[in-house]
């Protein structure tokens, strides 16, 4: 089953990239991150639970999402923990839920899962203190690790570190931030705006238009409009932390297996224009595959053309939900749209 639309997104259908995932030949396109490629091609299990190993799938579309972690190998390199919804799909890359074997469809310690209602939260301290922990520490953190990074791994693993400095940050590069940084680069200010996606724009890519002018083209000009006040644009670069005196640590990825570059930016102010995340809402078997967050659905469809589903019940009450049910009915699923605020669940 395939949930990618025919047209759309931010993809290049042009070039088609192949890559396996748990050994599984897949196929996916340039500008798809790992996520996306396996949520078009119909995969839900992406990973597994920490100690339980719960089936899990995709709740999130960016730094937002808990369970698709992998172990991915290219050109022979092995790098461990990466979260497939930030890492940007290459050929030949060989991705492997991690926690999961021999697969996360198929993890035979799923089983655990069975016993759960004699697994409270951290019993495993009181069990198997007697006769010694120890004779069970290394057992139990292997159910329950990640990744293994290899002494070869680090020996190559550094980073080059360098210092800058701005008079305005923006921190984010989507409408209010292309916004913000256009009015300060244009005032004269030396202005930097970073975004830690590849391309510019946001969650104005789920809008056909703004200010009656279609998005791509507002974006394209709000970043010419920047360059050429003499503003400093960086993507794939993550601001995170800020310390003593305005110091911004920033992490600028390079190609995918090199270490990042880390900058040590003194800026007079900063702007915070991150946009928000969805909470996911409390209920029983909330964690199971196909339960995603409605901000993520919404970049699946956006900037991958990918449904994150045929039959969908969406729960929310914003006014943005309403959009996107429209979207997503347009786009060819049928949407159950459950307002909490009009008609309360019981």
């Amino acid at each position: 089953m395939t949930l990618r639309l025919p047209t759309g997104g931010l993809i290049d259908r042009s070039k088609p990239l192949t890559f396996t995932f748990d050994g599984k030949p897949c196929q996916g396109y340039q500008g798809d991150t790992i996520a996306s490629a396996l949520l078009a091609s119909g995969t839900r299990i992406l990973g597994r639970s920490f100690k339980y190993h719960r089936p899990r799938g995709l709740w999130g579309a960016w730094v937002d999402e808990p369970n698709a972690i992998m172990t991915v190998t290219l050109d022979g390199h092995e790098f461990p923990n990466c979260l497939a919804t930030t890492t940007y799909l290459q050929d030949g890359m060989a991705a492997r839920a991690v926690n999961a074997w021999p697969s996360a469809g198929f993890d035979l310690k799923g089983g655990l899962d069975l016993f759960h209602r004699w697994f409270a939260a951290g019993f495993y301290y009181k069990t198997f203190m007697w006769p010694d922990w120890h004779l069970f520490e290394p057992m139990i953190r292997k159910m329950a690790g990640l990744g293994a990074v290899s002494p070869e791994h680090l020996d190559t693993y550094t980073s080059d570190q360098t210092h800058d400095r701005c008079d305005t940050l923006v921190i984010g590069g989507g409408p209010a931030g292309l916004a913000a940084a256009e009015a300060a680069a244009q005032s004269g200010q030396n202005t930097l705006l970073i975004e830690d996606h590849a391309t510019l724009g946001g969650t104005a890519h789920q809008l056909p238009r703004i200010d009656a002018t279609p998005t791509a083209d507002w974006i394209a000009q709000r970043h010419a409009a920047i360059q050429s006040a003499g503003g400093r644009i960086l993507t794939h670069t993550t601001a995170f932390g800020i310390y003593d005196h305005n110091l911004v640590g920033l992490a600028q990825n390079g190609p995918f297996g090199t270490a990042p570059r880390l900058i040590r930016l003194r800026a007079a102010r900063i702007i915070l224009a991150t946009g928000a995340i969805d909470r996911p809402l409390t209920f029983a078997n909330n964690d199971r595959p196909g339960i995603m967050a409605v901000a993520a659905a919404a970049e699946y469809l956006a900037r991958y053309a990918t449904l994150p589903g045929r039959q969908i019940a969406l729960l929310a009450n914003t006014p943005q939900a309403d959009t996107l049910a429209e979207t997503l009915t347009q786009a060819g699923a049928t949407v159950t749209h459950i307002d909490p605020a009009q008609s309360p669940l019981s």
